[in-house]
């Protein structure tokens, strides 16, 4: 199937009223466990799923981002497999996925774990790259740290999700010296060291989490975890399953839009220590982007039972004002080449009306476009 430019967008349709709504009092808390750049409404990944897919279903997420595909689909009782190659991605889609039944159950766990850190042995100053280190007072580093290596070591991505989720801001309730939220800079020109002392003194870890966990089971429902049949930190183009799946729905990382590695690069740096401050997207060239959609073609598609749906979310990227690619045709060209099967049963368009997040470049992503494609039957190009 070729499409010529705007070809896409010219049929699309609008997307329901109630997307642009509110979050639903009803939203699970987990859905906002911890900041992710370009996250999915809820609302748009419950109306998808309820759409596209029943109980029980196999449901894959392969670009799971924050998780939110994957939590809403095992609130609806779907079966989950989900996986990216971003650490801080798989952290948080673990951490909504594997969250303790109850505040009792995690608030022991943050206990143990607290005891367990504060026996770890403390780091060397040059140990720690100078970039990190600017954020914290060199105490509340200190304990991060170590919470952070004991979870995992424990694997407790729940907690380690929580941990992250706390880890820079202004307010009272969080770790770092004065900072912004999602993309971690020092606002130490609004914030004065000299006008406002007390944002620079040490910051307790043990009642911060405590905090944070009463928040998050606030508005909690109960899920069932073993239907997560698979989660983790898997490249798409090394997918292997043991099994066919009902539905793929996901987001393929937006090309050239929003920066997944740059923008979480603290949080990461406390995932991966080889983290730089600055570090490079795999979807900074349109052939590495091309690169990803082939993968996923030929190693995700295959594994969509005949009559199953595949729904992308696919974001579009302009520079000042003005459309310069059209991932989501680009897109549909390769899947249908390489999948002939995949007919093309709606095409929905999603106006954004904040900027969810703009690159030093200018670019940004305003509009997304969900193809949602039907497999009839037969192989797959290899």
């Amino acid at each position: 199937m070729v499409m010529m430019v705007g070809q896409l967008t010219a049929i699309a349709e609008a997307a329901p009223c109630e997307w642009k709504a509110p979050s639903p009092k009803a939203e699970s808390r987990l859905h906002q466990l911890a900041p992710y750049i370009g996250k999915l409404k809820p609302v748009i990944a419950h109306h998808l799923l309820q759409r596209y897919t029943a109980p029980n279903d196999v449901v894959l997420d392969c670009f799971s981002g924050s998780g939110t595909i994957p939590l809403e689909a095992l609130l609806l009782g779907r079966r989950v497999l989900a996986y990216d190659t971003n650490p801080y991605a798989v952290t948080l889609t673990r951490a909504k996925l594997e969250a303790p039944a109850s505040l009792e159950m995690a608030s022991e766990q943050l206990v143990q774990r607290i005891a367990s850190a504060e026996e770890r042995p403390r780091y060397e100053d040059e140990q720690i790259p100078d970039w990190v280190r600017k954020f914290f007072h060199p105490e509340t580093l200190q304990s991060a740290l170590r919470f952070a290596d004991e979870c995992i070591e424990k694997d407790d991505q729940f907690l380690l999700g929580c941990l992250l989720s706390i880890l820079h801001h202004q307010r009272p309730g969080f770790l770092s010296y004065p900072s912004s939220h999602l993309v971690p800079y020092l606002r130490d020109r609004k914030f004065p060291r000299d006008e406002y002392p007390e944002m620079y003194e040490e910051r307790a870890l043990a009642p911060r989490l405590a905090a944070k966990l009463r928040r998050t089971y606030k508005d909690t429902h109960s899920k069932n975890r073993s239907s997560v049949l698979g989660v983790g930190h898997t490249n798409v183009s090394d997918l292997e399953l043991d099994c066919s799946v009902d539905a793929i729905i996901t987001s393929p990382p937006y090309m050239n839009a929003l920066d997944y590695v740059r923008d979480n690069r603290l949080r990461m740096w406390f995932l991966d220590r080889r983290t730089a401050d600055y570090s490079p997207e795999p979807t900074e060239k349109k052939d590495q982007s091309d690169a990803i959609t082939d993968a996923f073609a030929r190693n995700a598609l295959k594994f969509l039972r005949p009559g199953g749906y595949c729904v992308l979310v696919v974001g579009e990227t302009v520079f000042r004002k003005r459309v310069t690619t059209h991932p989501a045709e680009r897109m549909l060209s390769k899947l249908t080449s390489v999948c002939p099967a995949l007919q093309v049963e709606q095409i929905i368009q999603d106006e954004i009306p904040d900027v969810r997040r703009s690159r030093r470049s200018g670019a940004a992503t305003k509009r997304e476009l969900i193809l949602v494609l039907r497999k009839d039957g037969g192989p797959i190009s290899m």
